[in-house]
């Protein structure tokens, strides 16, 4: 599993890495564009694709760091028990919240794909705008389950840092 395991984050981090770079290009062609007095419209949709998949394949990134934003309750030097408690209480509540929006997104992506709903400029599906929400939530639970099986110790000075 740890070469599938790696194979996907890499993955997820090509993604983020494409989809930074494709903003910043377009973007830069937007703005250049308009300062020479000549409008391409549809780099400002195609943008906001890669603006909704950054921060979906960013977020799942970030739980799969532990680095996803995070109340600490409890200290790091709480007896052990209560840690695991913790932890598995913040699993369980993040594994609830990207099921339901998951499962929803799901549900509008399968209404996209029926109804044959295209974006405006670029004529294209609109579920490539909800597939990355559909995909960042299973990966963000696949990510919290990996860091919450991370030793605590290891953890806990991960998180302070």
């Amino acid at each position: 599993m740890n070469g599938l395991d790696k194979l996907v984050w890499r993955a997820v981090d090509a993604a983020i890495l494409v989809a930074v770079l494709g903003m910043v290009a377009l973007i830069s062609l937007q703005v250049g564009s308009r300062l020479v007095g000549v409008s391409v419209p549809w780099t400002e949709e195609l943008s906001r694709f890669l603006f909704i998949w950054t921060i979906w394949m960013g977020l799942a990134a970030s739980f799969r760091n532990g680095a996803h934003p995070a109340l600490q309750l409890i200290p790091a030097t709480a007896p052990r028990p209560l840690l695991v408690t913790m932890r598995a209480v913040q699993l369980l509540a993040c594994i609830t919240l990207f099921a339901v929006v998951g499962w929803h997104g799901w549900s509008l992506l399968n209404q996209q794909i029926r109804f044959g709903e295209q974006s405006p400029i670029l004529r294209v599906g609109m579920w490539w705008a909800t597939l990355p929400l559909v995909l960042g939530s299973a990966l963000a639970v696949i990510g919290a389950v990996l860091d919450s099986l991370r030793p605590l110790s290891q953890a806990s000075t991960e998180h302070a840092s």
